[in-house]
């Protein structure tokens, strides 16, 4: 687990992509932490990360040796954290997006980012307890659309779907997105702000 620590009062959880602990990952811990969270980031692939060239096996990996229930060790990150700090946050990105989706019960949490979650779809049963702001790419592997209309019927969730493909958030891969980047930071920014009080 990545952990940058500086005694603050706000701790925000970080959980990657596919890929594990890359390069964008760490960037996003960095700045968290520069903006006054201790930043927390589990390794849930327990092992060295992906090349974005190893996508499928990077899939494959997880669906067979992580799998989305391990949103049971996050659940026991938070209640661990509840313990030495105020607010507490998550972001994910991608099947960390789904991840932090499942953690959004948990009445603990402050607020839950979720960046291009893809797989969301599968537990639209769930209703958020806190605050949760869902960044949607609109070009992604499923009905975007959709999807964004059952989760608006939904209490506690804001959504916004950005003129970008999946992943536009990582500046090392070929999806990146600047402009759209900036907006959805501009989203979670003031989302954070929004929450923290």
């Amino acid at each position: 687990m990545y952990e940058y620590k500086s005694h603050n009062t706000m701790a925000i959880i970080v959980l990657h992509e596919i890929y594990g602990l890359n390069n964008f990952i760490e960037d996003v811990c960095a700045e968290f932490h520069g903006q006054g969270f201790d930043v927390f980031c589990p390794d849930m692939l327990r092992r060295d990360n992906f090349s974005y060239a190893e996508t499928h096996d990077a899939y494959e990996y997880f669906v067979s040796n992580v799998g989305f229930d391990v949103y049971k060790e996050i659940e026991s990150l938070i209640k661990h954290l509840a313990l030495n700090y105020e607010k507490i946050f998550i972001i994910g990105f991608s099947i960390g997006a789904t991840i932090a989706w499942r953690c959004c019960e948990n009445v603990k949490c402050n607020g839950i980012i979720c960046c291009y979650g893809s797989r969301i779809r599968d537990y639209l049963f769930l209703q958020p307890f806190c605050p949760t702001l869902l960044l949607f790419a609109e070009q992604d592997s499923f009905n975007v659309d959709n999807i964004v209309g059952e989760l608006r019927k939904k209490s506690n969730v804001e959504i916004f779907k950005l003129e970008a493909l999946h992943g536009f958030m990582d500046k090392y891969a070929e999806w990146y997105n600047s402009k759209q980047t900036q907006i959805s930071n501009l989203y979670i920014h003031d989302f954070i702000k929004r929450n923290i009080q």
